[in-house]
């Protein structure tokens, strides 16, 4: 069993437990996305499907690519969650829009009909995917993914 006692600590604990009191480890000042940013965007997504007429699933995942928040409107096929959470997974893997993933497979086809590549490896290569970046230095710190109508209005939704 792991002691907690200072004796029971590694040689590697205890200096980087140094290099942090003492300021000299290499450190990054980042963002994070919120619970509450997620679940802001969600409904935002939500708002310009309503506007729009569609039936969709929102899905916002942190920098990590785990879901942060989800919503399904009634009438979506429940696969369309599954799908939105992939989109957003991919989108921050990949950190760009998982439209230029889909084009880099099946080519600049993205009429809506052809589907040759939807899952890929646990990717989504679909369009509807984008990541949402920190204003403040740039960073990707979510995606946002959509999924429920043509991969081109998933895409406005995310936006």
């Amino acid at each position: 069993p792991l002691s907690s006692s200072p004796r029971a600590r590694s040689p590697a604990h205890r200096r980087r437990t140094q290099l942090l009191k003492s300021g000299a480890m290499a450190l990054a000042t980042t963002s994070a996305l919120t619970l509450l940013g997620a679940k802001q965007a969600v409904e935002a997504g939500i708002a310009e499907a309503q506007k729009h007429g569609f039936k969709v699933a929102v899905a916002v995942s942190d920098a990590g690519g785990h879901v942060l928040a989800l919503h399904r409107m009634d009438g979506v096929m429940p696969v369309s969650a599954e799908v939105a959470m992939g989109k957003a997974r991919s989108a921050v893997m990949f950190a760009r829009e998982t439209k230029l993933l889909e084009s880099a497979v099946n080519g600049d086809k993205s009429k809506g009909g052809e589907r040759a590549a939807l899952l890929t490896s646990g990717y989504v290569l679909m369009e509807g995917g984008i990541p949402i970046i920190d204003p403040a230095h740039g960073k990707i710190i979510g995606a946002v993914g959509v999924s429920g109508v043509k991969p081109t209005e998933d895409a406005a939704v995310a936006a």
